[in-house]
């Protein structure tokens, strides 16, 4: 895959924003860079971590009940003066490290799994991402730490509470996917143009966690002008 930008996402999802927002922005320290419609009630509140970005969408509506996924933690490398070590109001791991601990200069995401080789074959194969141990894996400058444990299961849809999907940004989603599938991934939703601003689409790991593959205009990924 061709990366836009050097770093992952990280997407959740609540129904307490006011909340979300002041963890984020004052436990936290991170600055929240816009808001993104989605036209349907659902409004993205988007932080900046060193590039990487914390997703936070507020649902209008009750949540769907869904399964835990295994992307049960994040990591923030920060100012030495700050340290953080709790979980956001909605229950996930957040810690706020000085930048290298761990290895750590931008965010890292501990994701958990009950076959821990397996998940690391499918993110170093099938996405490509770089392997630097056993049980730790790269994108850009985000680190991927895969943990034993009960991990996430397949489900239908991304939206639920907490922590839920990854985003990488790429030059082609649809040409990333085929890619992907190729290499032994599967797809979880076929890739959507939503106005000018983005291409994308989802796979799943082999525990049912969602990665969206995303090429967003901004970056200059490729987005036509109506769905193919």
């Amino acid at each position: 895959m061709r990366l836009l930008k050097p770093h992952l996402d990280i997407g959740l999802f609540t129904n307490q924003i006011a909340r979300q927002r002041s963890f984020w922005s004052d436990t936290v320290g991170l600055r929240l860079d816009h808001e993104l419609d989605f036209g349907n009630g659902t409004v993205q509140h988007r932080y900046d971590a060193h590039g990487s970005v914390i997703k936070v969408n507020h649902y209008p509506t009750p949540l769907p009940e869904q399964p835990p996924t295994g992307y049960v933690g994040l990591t923030i490398a920060g100012p030495d003066a700050r340290r953080y070590e709790g979980r956001h109001p909605d229950g996930d791991a957040v810690r706020v490290v000085p930048s290298g601990t761990d290895g750590v200069v931008g965010i890292g995401i501990t994701v958990r799994t009950p076959d821990t080789a397996r998940l690391m074959r499918f993110y170093t194969e099938a996405m490509a991402f770089e392997r630097v141990a056993d049980d730790v894996a790269r994108c850009g400058d985000t680190l991927l730490f895969v943990t034993p444990g009960p991990g996430g299961r397949p489900c239908n849809d991304f939206v639920g509470l907490a922590f839920r999907y990854l985003t990488v940004q790429i030059d082609d989603a649809d040409l990333a996917m085929q890619e992907i599938v190729a290499r032994g991934g599967s797809v979880a939703r076929d890739p959507v143009t939503f106005g000018t601003v983005a291409r994308y689409g989802f796979v799943a790991d082999p525990d049912g966690n969602w990665i969206e593959i995303s090429a967003r205009g901004s970056l200059g990924g490729h987005v036509p002008p109506v769905d193919r």
